[in-house]
């Protein structure tokens, strides 16, 4: 009797490592999609980020050169703006 409970036992064991390896295979199937569907939507962003970039471009390009006078006039308030933010920054420091 002794070896027949060894058997039931061992086949009940191997069922059950069949089980978990089932399972397992099940879940690496459900993670392959859901990584392929991330991928997928990771492109798809990636492209319009691409795109929305070659449009912003485009649009400076464009700005620029039909207002030159207007764009060196930001660009000069942009970098009094850097300047007085620094200097006000060294003076703190130095306090």
């Amino acid at each position: 009797m002794a070896g027949r409970r060894t058997e039931t036992g061992i086949g009940s064991s191997a069922q059950s490592q069949a089980e978990k390896v089932g399972n397992m295979s099940e879940f690496t199937d459900r993670a392959r999609r859901a990584l392929g569907s991330a991928q997928d939507f990771a492109g798809e962003f990636a492209e319009g980020a691409a795109r929305g970039g070659r449009k912003a471009a485009k649009f400076v390009v464009r700005e620029v050169r039909e207002h030159p006078l207007r764009t060196l006039a930001i660009g000069a308030a942009i970098g009094a703006v850097v300047a007085a933010v620094i200097m006000l920054r060294n003076r703190s420091e130095e306090e």
